[in-house]
Parts: structure tokens; C-alpha cells; sequence
């Protein structure tokens, strides 16, 4: 969960009732030899720090028949089944039966879904590793292009010859047999990198294909019937930085023209206690909890990634003893 909320692969969205009964019941959770000093500082500094804290309208998810369900067992938990039905495609993490007892609305393996979450993080990690030198090679023969094509007639035939030196050097390596020689002393190296990295990227490979089964089992459908309230809670929570009105309006399928809408979109935002107006003009969905974020100890981030590979770093070693 951690890993996921702090490299940006998860948001936490959390109702403040929800906010509330884990400052008050920690301590009940807590074991005698606990440290419950130190629970409260995680808790606050790592987890609640970037989470955001939404004051769930009593209206909101009213007419669906899961949030209606659940105000019938426990109405104490209205609002967070009321916000996930509003909010739609998330996951309601919970172990309390009064959630989770609703189909398709919490879910009780809430591991799984960090464990997914957190391996799309390691994902687009790889992907974007991977297009970085294709980017840069790519800025390179554009910017190359250009310098070349600005020089004189003298200079592009220098260059050509030079290219064409370069060309041949490679045909004689090849002829020559130096060429196999520099692959054999290569090829050591390339097998070390494949056993040392091959094993943890299809375990990460395979991992995101089983993630997307977990997510489809457990994702929240959005409630059928929206007000234009809740619809405006959708477009922000998926949001990556604070929208303008306009912006919002544009993302509703709404009649009406876009001023229109914009000033429809302007006045929910205005009169709703969900929604914050962060700066002028920009609007999110909640309310930061106000405690001070913390980075993950780098000793934190070593045992995670030597915990979700210890599979395939056991199977070096026993290889290794082998040889």
C-alpha cells in the first residue's frame, strides 16, 4: 500500500467518518507491547499525509441499491459506501462485513489489490526505462538532422565520408572475425544481466496479468443514477492536479452549451462541503488531512523490493551454489 501511495501508482480517498474511527480505534487494535506512539506517527505521516478527506453528502449514492443495503445492516458506514459507488471504478478496502457482505462493493482482500496496485507502479517504472534511450536517441538524430542540414555544401560531404568510413570499418571487423571476438567476450555480460534481471521482470510481467484479474473482481461500479454533484466528484477524483469549472464542464456529458454547463459545474462546487477550492479558480475533490508527509526510509524501499522478488532471488543463489 505504501509503495503504491507514495510513487504515485494509488490515492487514498478517504471519508471523514472513516478518518475519525481509526484516530479513535487504534489504540483498541493496539497489543500491550505495541508501540502505539509509533503507530499514530506512521499512520499520520506516511498513510493519512496523501490521503484526501472528502464530508460525504447524506445525498449522495442514496438510490443505489448497495448503499441502501448497507444503511439497512449499519448506517454508521453509509459514507464510505456512499463515496465509492459515487466515485466508481476504485476499490473499498475493508474487513468489516457490513462493507464487504455487499456484492460488488468492499472488498476484504484488500492485500491483493495494494500487491497489484503497487506492481503497475513497478511497471511504468520499466516502461519508462526503457523508452529513455529511445527518447534521447530519438531527440539526438533530430537535433543531429537539423545541424546537419544548416551546414555548408563542404561540410555534408565530410560528414558523408565519414559515415562511409565508418561503414566500411564495420564490414572489415566482420570479414575479419574480430566482430565474433568482441560478441564472445560480450556474450558472459549479457547472460550475467539476463539471470541477474530476467527472473524479476516476468515475475513482475506475470504479476501485472494476474493484477488485472484482482482489479476486475474487485473494482466498485459507479452508481446508475448521478446527480451533477457526484458526477463532478468522478471527473476530480481521477483528477491529477486541482480543475477549473470549465475544465469539469467539458468532462460532464450534459445538454447545454459549455458556459452554460461551466456555471452549472461553478455553482455545485461553490455550495457543496466535498468540494475545495484549492487556489483561485481550481477545485478538488476533499480536503488535505493536514499532517506532514514523510518519505519512505530508503531501508523500507530495500526490504519491500527484496520482499516481492525473494522468489526469484533465491532461485540466483541456488543456481550460483550449483555451478
Amino acid at each position: 500500500m505504501l509503495w503504491a501511495l507514495h510513487r504515485g501508482g494509488a490515492a487514498l480517498i478517504l471519508p471523514r467518518q472513516i478518518l475519525e474511527e481509526v484516530e479513535r480505534d487504534l489504540p483498541r487494535r493496539a497489543k500491550a507491547t505495541d508501540d502505539l506512539a509509533l503507530a499514530y506517527r506512521r499512520l499520520r505521516t506516511l498513510y493519512l499525509s496523501r490521503a484526501r478527506i472528502v464530508d460525504v453528502p447524506t445525498d449522495w449514492g442514496s438510490s443505489d441499491p448497495r448503499v441502501q443495503a448497507v444503511g439497512q445492516r449499519h448506517p454508521a458506514d453509509l459514507p464510505a459506501a456512499q463515496l465509492a459507488v459515487t466515485i466508481g471504478g476504485c476499490f473499498l478496502l475493508s474487513e468489516d462485513p457490513d462493507l464487504t457482505d455487499t456484492p460488488r462493493l468492499g472488498v476484504a482482500a484488500w492485500l491483493d489489490v495494494a500487491h497489484a496496485a503497487a506492481n503497475e507502479v513497478e511497471m511504468n517504472s520499466i516502461y519508462v526505462s526503457a523508452t529513455i534511450p529511445l527518447n534521447v536517441a530519438e531527440a539526438t538524430i533530430e537535433a543531429i538532422s537539423r545541424r546537419i542540414a544548416a551546414v555548408s555544401a563542404g561540410v555534408k560531404i565530410a560528414l558523408v565520408l565519414l559515415a562511409a568510413a565508418g561503414v566500411v570499418s564495420v564490414i572489415w571487423c566482420v570479414k575479419t572475425g574480430k566482430a565474433d571476438k568482441l560478441i564472445e567476450r560480450a556474450r558472459p555480460v549479457i547472460k550475467e544481466v539476463g539471470r541477474t534481471y530476467g527472473p524479476p521482470l516476468l515475475q513482475t510481467f506475470e504479476r501485472q496479468a494476474m493484477g488485472q484479474v484482482v482489479f476486475s473482481r474487485a473494482v466498485v461500479p459507479r452508481a446508475n443514477a448521478q446527480t451533477l454533484g457526484e458526477r463532478i466528484a468522478r471527473v476530480l477524483a481521477s483528477a491529477f492536479e486541482p480543475l477549473l469549472a470549465v475544465d469539469i464542464a467539458r468532462q460532464l456529458e450534459a445538454p447545454g452549451n459549455l458556459r452554460d454547463r461551466t456555471q452549472m459545474v461553478r455553482a455545485e462546487l461553490q455550495g457543496c462541503e466535498a468540494f475545495t477550492e484549492v487556489t483561485r479558480g481550481r477545485w478538488v475533490l476533499g480536503k488535505p488531512s493536514g499532517y506532514r508527509r514523510a518519505p519512505l526510509a530508503p531501508i523500507e524501499v530495500a526490504d519491500y523490493m527484496m520482499r516481492v522478488h525473494k522468489s526469484t532471488r533465491r532461485a540466483w543463489r541456488s543456481e550460483e551454489s550449483a555451478d
